[in-house]
């Protein structure tokens, strides 16, 4: 009876262990990110998360650690900015036929050294990280054309 005790307190203790290790690894491969959208005129919450998410998923593919994202304001919806992002377009595979321009600022964490050229210092906090996106016209979609300081 003393045996059965013992095994059932053990077989207990693993399952508690190993419960709360995948907890803990699962609350460091996900941390929460914050996210301002700020008070938009222009744009709507549904535009803002796919740029967002095209921003978590640029981070996540570089192993890189996102904390926070902001919307920078209507601002920068102006003609000088999406003049700007024409600029770019050719280079970017693109027509020059970008109509609108929302940027978001990011905190992030870049990933450990990995022995891999980089163009960041590894392990090291970015803040106010800008995203330039434009609204391409030819198929309804936002597009990440820069980022950067």
């Amino acid at each position: 009876m003393e045996k059965n005790f013992f095994r059932i307190v053990f077989v207990a203790a693993l399952i508690f262990i190993f419960s709360a290790g995948n907890v803990f690894a699962q609350t460091n491969e996900n941390p929460e990110v914050k996210i301002d959208y700020g008070n938009s005129k222009i744009f709507s919450r549904a535009e803002m998360d796919f740029c967002i998410d095209i921003i978590k998923y640029e981070l996540k593919r570089s192993g890189c650690t996102l904390h926070s994202v902001r919307y920078a304001g209507d601002k920068f919806d102006s003609h000088k900015n999406r003049t700007y992002l024409n600029s770019l377009a050719k280079s970017r595979g693109f027509k020059k036929k970008f109509r609108k321009c929302m940027v978001f600022y990011s905190d992030y964490r870049s990933p450990p050294d990995d022995g891999k050229i980089s163009a960041w210092n590894y392990d090291s906090e970015y803040t106010d990280w800008q995203w330039w996106f434009g609204f391409y016209k030819e198929d309804g979609e936002w597009k990440l054309l820069t980022s950067g300081y």
